[in-house]
């Protein structure tokens, strides 16, 4: 896979995971909490700046908590 090809599949990843919030009416206020963090921290992580194992963890625990299915980005 090309670095542009990596590139485009996480930018798929983030908006399929942005579809899903917005189906199940989801904003970035109603996230922190779960995850303890703020919601510009919330933001940051959906749009893929925040990077590390913690923003892993917490993506993954919003995965969970939203019953999403798809792939990560981080």
């Amino acid at each position: 896979m090309s670095v542009q090809e990596a590139i485009q599949t996480l930018e798929e990843e983030r908006f399929k995971f942005s579809l899903h919030l917005k189906k199940k009416r989801l904003k970035p206020r109603m996230l922190a909490p779960v995850i303890g963090k703020s919601e510009s921290y919330v933001r940051q992580l959906l749009s893929g700046a925040a990077t590390g194992d913690a923003a892993k963890e917490h993506l993954d625990k919003l995965f969970k908590f939203t019953d999403y299915n798809g792939e990560g980005w981080l």
